[in-house]
Formats: structure tokens, sequence, C-alpha cells
């Protein structure tokens, strides 16, 4: 009897847990047809990958949200179809049925290809860190070649009661390839709100109480080089629930204060860190560090938790969860210390505040605390397993987040003046036989510590001495092989260090005079990553921060006479300068500063950015004579 139970408890268990299926309905071609023989009879084709038409219905009520989307594509070529012959439904299995209606093409010479359900892939397309559960339907086109056109419909519906905080969608009419027809409409029952905005210059949108249409036609490509946020860069037009920020957060921060219900485990937790005797400062970087690390991602956007956090109790028993379960317990840990922290979303993908203009959780895609420590806001990342909690980590500066607190509005995450810190000393002995020695250490800071570590961390003791070794051997010299010590990885510390020990050979014959001279390795290494290219856009700059010192002994078989010159200069871009210090006739100090703050950097002003950069490049080089 109660194995039946239990067997029965399990079969509903797993039809309430059970993800929708997507769903066939009998194509009908005819549509098809007509639009890919209309098409072929233009002269006037296009010569290049051309959308020729994407319309979306959608239909608002109560219950649901139904999205009825034709999707028309024409392939001039067959690198067209090499590149783009995937298409891709996005929708949410928890929430959504997807239906698909027709999916196929019609080739040059007109025979129709259509495409086989049992080929369909579903796939996640979660990002790490983040706790979007989206997934895509991967559908690839049949039957492609130079002069087809392709068509994809479908029906997304929306259970709006399974949805944690309301429905939102974000549209870009401009994409990567032209677009010859766009249309968008939107239709709601008496009682809803809907709200929208965007759509930018090749979109007219007209609305009233009950409904939207939105149309545009010949609309051009994207063409954009470079790194760039094509949330922040290219139009978008949003249309969903409309709401206020305060009702945004609201919702969010209910759901998250769900997982404060049931904390078991984490005063026990503090007494197994042993955080009684500790300062708070190491408090927190104890409790940050177990979060980060011993507690692993695991994406857990299940049915419930797309924006609600698992409990507390559940999620320091399982040892796992995604970014808002992490940040349940790492806000939990900290109010137990007396911080008083506060959980904020962040929209990894956007770095623009002010183009979040409708009210809305579609957003955000990650969750972060934050708290307010000595006059400065600390923002801990509780999946980022390599960045200390002093600083904030470099994937997150610069975006959009919300702080789940009354009243509050989008902002951007503050960035660091200096998200690059490193500091290197150099000791360096000339022998009696003219060849060197020489002991350095280069320190990487922060941010940069942070992304060293995670670097260095997935390799094994030989995998990271190769590393290095290649590393100087492609920066100072090929000539020799050092012996590396790698220290700050363990644990979670401001700072990582990789020294080295290295034996050169005779180069110098100690009979004669000495000149030597040597361009700043590491130093170089920096400035040259900083080259910017012109993109037509403006250049955000992260900001670099070098302090580099070599202590040079000439040994016994020389005097110094000529020393390497002091140096200064300056720009609106930054600065740098050499200090130089000579002790006796044996012994030279040289220290070098440089500095470019975080910056913005106009199109128009790059090609003197880079001039900047060639006087650095120039001005590293350190030399001096010896008798």
């Amino acid at each position: 009897m109660r194995w039946s139970l239990l067997a029965l408890l399990m079969l509903m268990a797993a039809g309430v847990a059970a993800k929708p299926s997507v769903q066939w309905s009998s194509p009908e071609f005819s549509g098809l047809h007509k639009l890919a023989s209309e098409f072929r009879g233009q002269e006037d084709r296009p010569g290049e990958l051309t959308r020729l038409e994407f319309k979306t219905d959608i239909r608002v009520d109560k219950d649901t949200v139904r999205r009825r989307v034709r999707d028309v594509w024409y392939y001039s070529s067959s690198n067209d179809v090499q590149n783009n012959g995937t298409d891709r439904i996005y929708f949410d299995e928890q929430t959504d049925q997807l239906t698909v209606h027709l999916a196929g093409s019609i080739d040059a010479k007109g025979r129709l290809h259509a495409f086989e359900a049992d080929n369909l892939k579903i796939t996640t397309v979660d990002n790490d860190n983040t706790f979007t559960d989206r997934r895509q339907a991967v559908i690839a086109l049949p039957g492609l070649g130079a002069g087809s056109v392709a068509m994809l419909e479908y029906e997304i519906v929306t259970d709006r009661s399974r949805l944690e905080m309301g429905w939102a969608d974000i549209f870009s009419s401009q994409i990567m390839a032209p677009v010859s027809d766009w249309m968008l409409s939107v239709q709601w029952t008496d009682g809803e709100q809907v709200a929208w905005e965007g759509g930018g210059q090749w979109i007219l949108c007209e609305g009233d109480s009950n409904g939207l249409l939105c149309s545009g036609a010949d609309i051009p490509a994207v063409r954009l080089a470079g790194e760039y946020s094509w949330a922040d860069e290219i139009n978008h037009l949003i249309v969903g629930e409309a709401k206020s920020w305060d009702a945004v957060i609201d919702r969010a921060r209910t759901a998250f204060d769900q997982a404060l219900a049931d904390t078991r485990g984490g005063d026990e937790l503090l007494v197994e860190l042993q955080t009684g005797r500790l300062s708070q400062s190491e408090q927190i970087a104890l409790i940050h560090e177990f979060v980060a690390r011993d507690i692993r991602y695991v994406s857990m956007s299940e049915l419930g938790h797309a924006v609600t956090p698992h409990s507390v109790a559940s999620t320091l028993s399982t040892r796992y969860g995604d970014c808002k379960d992490k940040s349940a317990v790492l806000y939990h840990l900290l109010h137990q210390i007396g911080v008083e922290a506060y959980p904020v979303l962040v929209a990894t993908e956007r770095s623009d505040s002010s183009r979040l203009a409708v009210p809305s959780m579609r957003y955000f895609d990650h969750m972060v605390v934050c708290f307010e420590l000595e006059g400065s806001t600390r923002c801990l990342d509780a999946t980022d397993a390599h960045t200390d909690w002093l600083h904030t980590p470099a994937w997150i500066q610069g975006k959009v987040a919300l702080k789940l607190e009354p009243e509050s509005k989008p902002r951007v995450i503050d960035v660091a003046p200096f998200r690059w810190k490193v500091r290197v000393n150099s000791e360096f002995h000339f022998t009696a036989q003219g060849g060197a020695t020489e002991q350095q250490t280069r320190t990487y800071i922060g941010e940069y510590a942070g992304m060293f570590r995670n670097f260095l961390s997935g390799m094994n003791s030989d995998s990271r001495r190769e590393w290095a070794v290649k590393n100087y051997q492609e920066q100072v010299s090929d000539l020799v092989e050092p012996v590396f010590e790698f220290t700050g990885l363990e644990s979670l510390t401001p700072e990582v260090s990789v020294r080295s020990a290295t034996e050169y050979d005779p180069f110098l014959n100690p009979e004669e005079s000495m000149s030597y001279f040597e361009h700043s390795a590491w130093l170089n290494q920096e400035i040259h990553s900083l080259y910017l290219e012109k993109t037509g856009r403006t250049a955000r700059f992260p900001g670099l921060q070098v302090e580099t010192t070599h202590r040079f002994d000439v040994g016994e078989a020389w005097l110094l006479t000529t020393l390497t010159p002091e140096f200064e200069y300056s720009n609106n871009f930054g600065r740098m300068v050499r200090y130089v210090q000579h002790r006796d006739d044996k012994n030279l100090k040289v220290i070098t500063k440089l500095e470019i703050p975080e910056q913005s950097v106009r199109q128009g002003d790059v090609d003197r950015f880079n001039q900047f950069l060639d006087v650095l490049v120039r001005e590293s080089r350190i030399s001096f004579a010896g008798q």
C-alpha cells in the first residue's frame, strides 16, 4: 500500500512539473508558394540575405498571451545558407505552449521542402551566472540554396497564471540583414493595461485603449563593427503589462523574500565557519568566499522559480543554486552578522538605463547583493568564484541594475576608475661573467586578480607552468625558461601574483663598457592591449593602472655612468611618469607609473588616443651604461 501511494504521489508530482511539448499543426503551404512565386517574378531581387517579412500578432486576455509569428527569408547565395540556414524559436518551457504551423522552403526551381518534426532540437539558451531559463527550438530549414525562400510560422501561448512577474516582449526591427516588411499588432481585452515604448526611426506605431499597430518597410541592415551591446546600440520596441518600477520592485522583492521564510542551517553554518572572533570585514570575506565557491552554480529556474529563489535552507542543504538562490543565502548570512544588505537585479546585456522605458522584469537576468560600508557601495556577486568582495566583478561594472527597495529606479553599477591594476617588481643582478639573474613578481589586483584567478585556476600545475613559460618567452626573452611560483589562487584575496626566477647566460663582455637597454616588457604588453579601432562608435575604455619597479645591480664588473632619464608625460587621456634613484655607482632603481582612467573615447579622438599610446611605448624603454 505504501509503495502504491508513493508511486501515485510521484506520478502526480511529475504531472505538475511536466514541461509543455512542442505541437505541430497540419501545414498549409499555399501562402509560401504564392509568396515565392511573386518574389521570383521580380526583376530586382536582393543581392544579399533579406528578411522579406516579419509579422507578429499578439492577443492578450486575462488568462493568456497568444503570439502568432510569420518569418520569411530570401537566401541570395550559398554563403547566406551556410551562415543563416538555421532558424530558432525562443520560448519558456515552463509557461509557454509552442505550436509550429509551418516550416519549409521553396528553392529556385520551385520545389517545396518541408521540415520534418522529428528533426527538431530543443536546446537551452542559459547564460552562465544568470537566471534566465529560456529554450530554443532549433529548426535547420531543409532544401535551402541560392534563390530559396523560406517561411517559419508558429504560435506561442503563454499561461499568465504561471508567470511570476507578468508579461513583456522586446522587439528589434533592425537586424544584421535588411528587412522588407515588418509588422506588429497587439490587441487586448477590456480591463487589461498594456504599455509600449520605443521602436526607433524605422517603425511607426499607432495605438489606442485596446490595441497597438506598428509597421515599417525597407529597413536597412545594422552594420556594427567591434564589440558592442546589441540592447544598447539598436532601437527596440517593448510592449507589456503596464506597471511602475515600484510595482516591479514589490513583486520581485516579495518573490525574493520567500526564500527567507526557511533559513535553517544558516546559524549552524556561521558557527562552522568560525566567524565569531573575526572582524566584520573578515566575516564578509569568509561568507562571500563560502557562498561563491562552496555552493556551486546550477541553473534552477524551473516552474515557480524563474524569479523566486529556492529557500535558504534548501540551497544550504543541496549546496547548489543559481544567482538568485546563492544571493538569498549570501543576503541572509550577511544580515546575521549585522550587514544591512539588499538584493539588486542586473541587466547584464544593458549599459544605458535610459533605454529601460517600460518598467518590466524582462530586462533583468542576474542578481547580486549590495550594501553600504564606510561610504562606499559594495556589490557581491555570489556566482563569481574568482573576484574578492572588495571589488565589483568586471563583467557587471557599468551594467544597468535595479535595487529592490521602494522608489528605486534603474541605474548603472559604478565603474572602477582603474579596472585593470598591475604591479611589477624586478630585481636584475649582473654577474661577473656578463650574464644576469632576475627575480620578478607580477601582481594583479582586484578585478584583474579575479580574471587571472579564473584563468589560472582552470589549469593543472603543468599547464600553468607551460603557459607562464610561453608567456614570458613571448613578452621578455625566448632564450630562457624561468621557474615560476603562483600565489593568491587558492582563496579570494585582492591580489594574485606570478613570481619568476630566471638566469641569463653571459651576453655582455665584462672586459668592455656596458650598454644596456630593455623595453619594460609587462608595461609594454599592457599598453599594446589598449589600442583602439575605428568602429564608428564611441569606445569605452575600462581604465589601466600599472606600476613597475626595476632594481639593477651591475655587479663587480662595471660602474654606472649614464642613467636612463626621468620622464613625465600627460594629457587628457592619462599620465605616465618615471623616477630614477641612483643610490651609488652599482645600483639603480627605476620606478614607472602609468594611469589611464576609465573613460569614453570619441571616434574623432581615436587617432589621438593611439598616438598617446605610441609615446608611452617609446618612453617605456629603460637604458643605462657602465664603465
